[in-house]
């Protein structure tokens, strides 16, 4: 494994991240026997949510076999009610972490605010964030779904009044395009994917905000189960998933991908992984892997080196 280190966590933290929003984390099963298993594969950043039903408390039980300071537990906050009523306020970000400490039975490393409203001014979700961190409940802030225009008049914001801003940006990430939005609540979902957010890359860098993706696999569209022109392929993704990412330009893309992998000797996933490990900013993909070999054959990816023209090729440019 490799980690990283950032200013505004006194942690290290794994490359790859474990996305425990899994059907079973969330109906509340108990999970000790794989978090240790994808513990001992070196990952030590566990990402969940107020909205991801048990897993909160799934992962405090786990915590109390665990040194809590050897790991980090990221959270999210405010996610729109029923998909689309918006909860974006200091009262619900209150609400929601205090919620989430009860169950996790520990502070919180990173908070993200779970989804934008551009409506919502910045400056008093920004002043109840901080007096969280001032009690001691969440250690630092991130957002997921943000542009970074509103990432940007945040952390003025926070910059001007002495307060601690936004230092993770998690949204979509992947070789897939999303081309259609499933969930539109508030400002609606982030990909940094495309030539449109190069805007939204360019300042990331620029920053040196590290990009913590989920759908890092494109829903599945990249992980390989399914060749681009398998008849089976697209009845096997999910509904989201054939939504957003089930189009000719991500077909293209998978095909490219496979004959790289071909090329490589390795896999679909790895190709996916390999790229968004080798962009200029960095990235930390978030995996819901639903087993260990599968989250090592991911990690494995770290050793897969792109060139700038592999990563253009890729893409289709």
């Amino acid at each position: 494994m490799i980690y990283e280190t950032y200013p505004f966590l006194n942690k290290k933290i794994s490359r790859f991240i474990l996305g425990c929003s899994s059907h079973y984390m969330r109906k509340g099963h108990s999970n000790n026997e794989f978090l240790d298993s994808i513990y001992e594969l070196g990952i030590n950043t566990f990402d969940t949510a107020r909205s991801y039903g048990n897993s909160e408390e799934i992962i405090g039980n786990w915590l109390k076999t665990k040194n809590r300071e050897d790991i980090v537990i990221i959270s999210k906050c405010c996610l729109p009610a029923l998909g689309f009523i918006d909860r974006l306020s200091p009262k619900n970000i209150r609400k929601d972490v205090e919620t989430s400490i009860s169950k996790l039975g520990t502070y919180i490393d990173i908070l993200y605010l779970h989804r934008d409203n551009l409506k919502r001014p910045v400056g008093p979700l920004m002043e109840e964030l901080n007096k969280l961190i001032k009690e001691g409940k969440v250690k630092a802030l991130g957002v997921s779904n943000w542009r970074a225009d509103r990432i940007d008049e945040a952390n003025k914001y926070a910059k001007e009044h002495g307060l601690e801003g936004f230092s993770v940006n998690s949204p979509a990430y992947s070789l897939a395009d999303m081309v259609f939005d499933s969930w539109k609540g508030g400002a609606g979902c982030v990909s940094l994917q495309g030539e449109k957010m190069d805007g939204d890359r360019k300042y990331c860098l620029e920053n040196n905000i590290p990009v913590f993706p989920y759908s890092s696999l494109g829903r599945g569209f990249f992980a390989g189960r399914f060749l681009h022109d398998d008849p089976e392929f697209k009845k096997n993704l999910d509904p989201n998933a054939r939504k957003q990412y089930y189009y000719d330009i991500n077909l293209a893309r998978l095909e490219r991908a496979e004959k790289m992998a071909k090329e490589k000797g390795c896999t679909v996933a790895q190709i996916n992984f390999a790229y968004l490990l080798n962009q200029k900013i960095k990235v930390h993909p978030v995996v819901a892997a639903s087993t260990a070999k599968r989250m090592k054959e991911n990690i494995d990816s770290l050793n897969l080196k792109l060139t700038e023209e592999e990563i253009k090729y890729l893409q289709g440019f």
